[in-house]
């Protein structure tokens, strides 16, 4: 399969064609702004890891990670043949298709996304980050 059809498959593994951006991701953080601790919670659940910083303010941290696989399969390609030659003083042409076999090595991609928030001293949520190749949302 040529690159372009890897990429595809990719493109299509990561959502990217089902209208998963980031900037929809982006947008839904930026709905946190303001949000209490206990709430972020209630919807994202307990936080993978959480900071106490100097100035009195929390960091929570949530990541999510996931492997897709692509390839492991074999396939039949056509591909034509033209022949040429002489029977006895006659010359004759033709084509026929013949079939060879491929096969797609399977390939495996992780996928992440780390979501920070700080809460400030009052536990509400002033700010977010992100980083990672699956932070998206639809």
């Amino acid at each position: 399969m040529a690159k372009t059809g890897k990429l595809l498959i990719l493109l299509l593994s990561l959502g990217i064609f089902g209208c998963a951006t980031t900037l929809k991701y982006e947008a839904k953080l930026n709905e946190w702004i303001g949000a209490s601790e206990d709430s972020l919670i209630a919807s994202w659940g307990v936080p993978d890891r959480q900071y106490n910083l100097n100035d009195g303010k929390k960091a929570v941290e949530y990541v999510r990670k996931d492997t897709i696989r692509t390839g492991g399969y074999t396939y039949t390609t056509p591909q034509t043949v033209y022949h040429s030659g002489t029977i006895g003083d006659k010359p004759y042409s033709g084509k026929s298709i013949q079939y060879t076999v491929q096969t797609e090595p399977a390939q495996k991609y992780k996928l992440f996304c780390k979501t920070s928030f700080i809460l400030n001293t009052k536990g509400m949520v002033e700010s977010w980050h992100h980083e990672g190749n699956n932070c998206v949302s639809q």
